[in-house]
This record gives structure tokens, C-alpha cells and sequence, in this order.
């Protein structure tokens, strides 16, 4: 086992943790450490998204064109579909609106209502 100085307790301990400037922190104390703009920011996201999987919703392509009833899949923060700022819900279309509907697409909060009179899955 590799022990190594911790810096915020200066204890000899194993190092959990390793900063972008190459301190290392133990496991007592690295819970401790005080978040990031970044850590903070996800962390508001997340307790701030609007929908979550499993919710019943309305879908609509470009927030115009009717999709269907579906649900919640799965909720992404990347930037790849999304921003950060803004959530991605991939919806799974069950009930389609007519045949040209998406069976699952991405949608943006914007282009979602809740079917609160459809039961939740």
C-alpha cells in the first residue's frame, strides 16, 4: 500500500483524491473538500430537472409538430444533445399521434408537457 502525505490533514495516509494541481487527499478528507463551480452547477441541475424517468409526457418534434404519449427514458446533461444548462429526456413514444411519430427521440424540457391524466408507468 502507497502512502503518501495528505494535504489537508498532513497525516500519512493512502491518497483517494488528486487535484488538478496535484495535491492529495485522504479519504477523511477528501469529503470534505469544497465543490467546484462545475460540481455545483450539475448538482442544481439535477435538483431542478423538470421531468424524471418513468413521468408520462407530451412529445412534440421542434415543440410544434405532435409526437405522441410516451415516457421518460432516460435524462442526459451532455453536450453531445444537449447543454449543460439544459436537459436532454430521451421519451419512448407508446402512444403515437399517427404513423410518421418517432418511436423515441431526445426532446428538450421546452418540447415536453406533462400527461398527468395518463397513468405513470
Amino acid at each position: 500500500m502507497n502512502h503518501k502525505l495528505c494535504f489537508s490533514c498532513k497525516k500519512l495516509r493512502k491518497i483517494f483524491y488528486v487535484d488538478p494541481i496535484e495535491r492529495g487527499y485522504c479519504a477523511e478528507c477528501v469529503i470534505t473538500l469544497p465543490l467546484g463551480s462545475v460540481a455545483r452547477a450539475m448538482q442544481f441541475l439535477e435538483l431542478t430537472v423538470p421531468f424524471t424517468v418513468g413521468d408520462r409526457v407530451h412529445a412534440y418534434s421542434g415543440g410544434e409538430c405532435y409526437d405522441g404519449i410516451g415516457y421518460v427514458a432516460k435524462v442526459g446533461f451532455d453536450m453531445e444533445h444537449g447543454t449543460p444548462f439544459e436537459p436532454t429526456f430521451h421519451v419512448v413514444v407508446d402512444e403515437p399521434a399517427d404513423e410518421l411519430a418517432p418511436a423515441h427521440a431526445n426532446y428538450l424540457p421546452v418540447h415536453l408537457r406533462t400527461a398527468s391524466h395518463v397513468e405513470a408507468r
